[in-house]
């Protein structure tokens, strides 16, 4: 008695549609999640002059097989008046000095915002998949 089956040859072809645009899917979600995430921090730095908010940029999205795909949040450039580096402002800010109190606001919003963050991300994935 022979065995057939029926309508697997749609959901083999559905799995290969999927399996083909993972890597580009993947890369647009995180691309999604970082520029989110990167508002999100800018939206809780402190303002002084509003330099350091303005150049917390997301960066390209990177792979590896070791960390999957990753995109680093960080602020970018030097600030216009004094041409130190907003990275390094950024990490004064965040964690003060010996004349200046610490106030943190990188890693607080990071937490904050991480469920909206794997949500947006999530939904994108799901939009890749025809969700």
């Amino acid at each position: 008695m022979p065995f057939t089956t029926v309508g697997i040859t749609a959901e083999i072809e559905k799995f290969d549609r999927l399996a083909q645009g993972a890597d580009a899917a993947c890369e647009k979600a995180v691309k999604a999640g970082a520029k989110l995430l990167a508002q999100r921090i800018s939206e809780e730095t402190p303002i002084r002059t509003g330099a350091l908010a303005k150049s917390i940029k997301p960066g390209s999205v990177n792979y590896s097989a070791g960390d999957g795909y990753t995109c680093e949040v960080a602020p970018k450039g030097n600030h216009p008046k004094t041409g130190e580096p907003l990275a390094k402002i950024g990490n004064i800010v965040e964690h003060g000095r010996s004349n200046m109190a610490a106030r943190p606001f990188f890693v607080p919003a990071v937490k904050k915002a991480e469920p909206e963050v794997v949500a947006v991300m999530q939904a994108e994935l799901q939009k890749a998949q025809g969700g």
